[in-house]
């Protein structure tokens, strides 16, 4: 399941702490594939954010955050990966690292 550094953490609560937003809103992942990036490995897949006001029907949540992941494919994607957050000034660029395995250490 998709993992948040602390940072990516801050930045999320943030997001969905506005006051115009209610209590269950979250930033929802959700992805399309590009068929512009076909390559020998396949299509690859866009992913996509936005605030929502709620999850949908079958919605993974992910626990610790109010971070919302598409079923299917995008939390096929997501399920061994770390959403990190890079902070600067009113900037926020979101990025993806692997999981260390379970064998690693």
């Amino acid at each position: 399941m998709l993992a948040l550094t602390p940072t990516a953490a801050e930045v999320v609560e943030s997001i969905v702490s506005n006051e115009e937003l209610p209590e269950t809103a979250g930033l929802r992942i959700t992805s399309e594939e590009n068929p512009a990036g076909s390559n020998s490995e396949g299509p690859l897949r866009d992913l996509r954010l936005a605030v929502v006001e709620e999850p949908e029907s079958g919605d993974e949540l992910i626990e610790g955050a109010q971070i919302y992941v598409e079923p299917g494919e995008t939390a096929e994607l997501l399920e061994d990966k770390v959403l990190d957050a890079d902070v600067s000034g009113s900037e926020v660029r979101f990025s993806l690292l692997q999981q260390a395995s379970p064998d690693s250490g």
